[in-house]
């Protein structure tokens, strides 16, 4: 749901970031009016079309690590959203990681064990 403040994130392995942007690319209606959700998207929200704010993501590829400061060190708020992370992860991530999609503005609380998902949720976390 919809939570100012707060950045949902999500961390997975791939190849390339072009399979990473293909995996969240971002959704659309065709001229036809079909709407063309993104895999992530399936995965993580039943296919909903933009279930967020579409102006509030990032995804990106990092050097692989289970540091969670260093995961999302690059990004906006990056300092903010590491530390929020390392609280919920003291000893670090279970598994390395080298690429992330934060969710801005946005708390997600579904299920984070999606097993067929090349990404897992992390937490959710305030960044400002």
């Amino acid at each position: 749901m919809e939570k100012e403040g707060i950045v949902s994130v999500w961390a997975g392995v791939f190849e390339s970031e072009d399979a990473l942007l293909e995996y969240a690319a971002e959704d659309y209606c065709d001229d036809e009016g079909n709407e063309i959700v993104s895999s992530s998207n399936r995965d993580f929200f039943d296919g909903e079309i933009w279930p967020f704010d579409p102006d509030f993501w990032e995804r990106g590829l990092v050097e692989i690590t289970a540091d969670p400061k260093k995961l999302v060190y690059y990004f906006s708020e990056g300092l903010t959203i590491g530390e929020g992370l390392k609280k919920c992860f003291p000893e670090g991530l279970e598994n390395a990681y080298n690429a992330v999609i934060l969710v801005y503005n946005y708390q997600y609380d579904g299920d984070d064990s999606n097993q067929g998902a090349p990404v897992k949720f992390l937490a959710a976390v305030p960044y400002e």
